[in-house]
């Protein structure tokens, strides 16, 4: 489906609607941007009827992991309230950031008249792995003012257009500012156009992705990006209780490890391999039990699992492999080294000896891809260990069980996003 100046058309009108969209926009970008005010109702009415209800019909029916859907339609909708949007801005770009402000620079001798205003267009290539985030990531732009090119991830089932339709119902004003295409990937015609019209493209995904967006993105356009990162837990002997475990356990099975914030290794104060096998024989029963809580994974996930742990017990068989202890709908991996990587995922954290003397110069060497560290350790470790997490380069410090929370004002990757689609003019 795609959404173009309000109404829903089919995919295969793709071509025809892009050929007519720079005029669109540039018609659009005359006018006066909508009002914040005017986003905000919107989506506050938006959220009270998500709340309420009126669409979990609609979204059963779309098909979605009914796990995730249930769990996120309401916090995803509090992020759309008036408080949460209204926060959000003043956290962002400050109280009384909109509108012209006169300002006497000195020993100028001047008076200028300095305003924030909208990038322009942001071109959004969603990433998949949240339901209702590329909807969210519009609403962004929505509130900056910026026209919004939204093309949706293979994974987003329709709810992004569900949720975005509904809003330029309650607000036609609105309508000129959103357009999404459900456009694969490999259509890179389709894509180039999208970004040659883009004064910043907002990608969310991998190298990958980014990569591949550098090479669509004209040199004079604004590159956003919002990579895949790296989340991790740090325990410490005195730190470790049955409650944290469980915390962590559970935050694993939650999140299936699919998230930039989700846990995918456990670092242990220690130098011994002895303690990191001890680790694993008291963390795998709790792992078990939280997995079993969850809902089963899907064919398709379950399947990419049991391959790759045949995988190594087949490389295990003609060279010495990991060491791994084996759970049911889990396990826990012994790492050889030290270092930060992407695990199995769904269940399967890598569990490694991490002396803390030596964690920053680990850091370091991955600080492009830090995110969120679930740090279990006692209270009076606990300011010095966050201060040597966040200065070697990691975004956030959490306990273990809210290393995926989500709240208004967040920041993206250490970066306000509002500020990133936003431009200060002088005049």
């Amino acid at each position: 489906m795609i959404l173009y100046r309000g109404e829903i058309h089919d995919t295969k009108e793709q071509n025809r609607l892009l050929d007519g969209l720079e005029e669109t926009i540039t018609q659009v970008l005359q006018r006066p941007a909508p009002a914040a005010e005017t986003v905000i109702a919107a989506c506050d009415g938006l959220a009270r009827r998500v709340l309420s209800g009126e669409f979990d019909g609609i979204i059963a029916a779309l098909g979605l992991d009914k796990r995730f859907t249930l769990a996120q339609a309401a916090a995803a909708a509090n992020m759309l309230r008036r408080d949460s949007l209204e926060f959000k801005l003043n956290l962002e770009l400050g109280p009384d950031w909109a509108g012209p402000k006169a300002v006497t620079p000195p020993h100028s001798g001047l008076t200028l008249t300095k305003e924030v205003l909208p990038l322009g267009v942001l071109f959004h290539i969603a990433a998949g792995n949240v339901d209702g985030l590329p909807a969210y990531s519009a609403v962004e732009g929505l509130l900056t003012g910026n026209v919004n090119i939204l093309k949706l991830p293979q994974a987003d089932g329709g709810l992004s257009v569900l949720l975005l339709h509904a809003l330029t119902q309650a607000a036609p004003e609105l309508a000129d500012y959103l357009y999404v295409f459900d456009t694969p990937s490999d259509d890179l015609p389709a894509m180039q156009k999208m970004a040659a019209m883009a004064d910043g493209i907002v990608v969310w995904g991998g190298e990958g992705a980014v990569s591949a967006v550098r090479g669509l993105a004209p040199t004079s356009c604004r590159l956003i990006e919002w990579g895949h990162k790296l989340s991790f837990a740090y325990v410490t002997p005195k730190g470790e209780t049955p409650e944290a475990l469980y915390a962590l356990a559970a935050h694993i099975a939650d999140t299936r490890q699919l998230l930039c914030s989700s846990c995918q290794a456990i670092f242990l104060d220690t130098e011994k391999r002895e303690e990191v096998r001890y680790f694993c024989r008291r963390f795998l029963p709790v792992l078990e039990g939280a997995m079993a809580a969850g809902a089963p994974l899907d064919d398709g996930s379950a399947a990419q699992v049991t391959l790759a742990q045949y995988e190594q017990r087949l490389e295990s068989i003609t060279a010495p492999g990991p060491e791994i202890f084996y759970g049911k709908s889990c396990s826990l991996t012994v790492g050889e080294d030290g270092e930060l990587e992407l695990s199995l995922q769904f269940g399967n954290p890598l569990v490694k000896a991490l002396p803390r003397a030596r964690l920053p110069a680990m850091l370091r060497r991955h600080k492009g891809v830090l995110q969120t560290a679930g740090l279990i350790c006692a209270p009076e470790e606990r300011e010095e260990l966050a201060m040597v997490l966040l200065r070697a380069g990691v975004v956030r410090v959490t306990g273990p069980g809210d290393m995926s929370r989500t709240t208004c004002g967040d920041a993206h990757d250490g970066d306000y996003p509002l500020r990133r689609y936003t431009r200060v003019t002088e005049r």
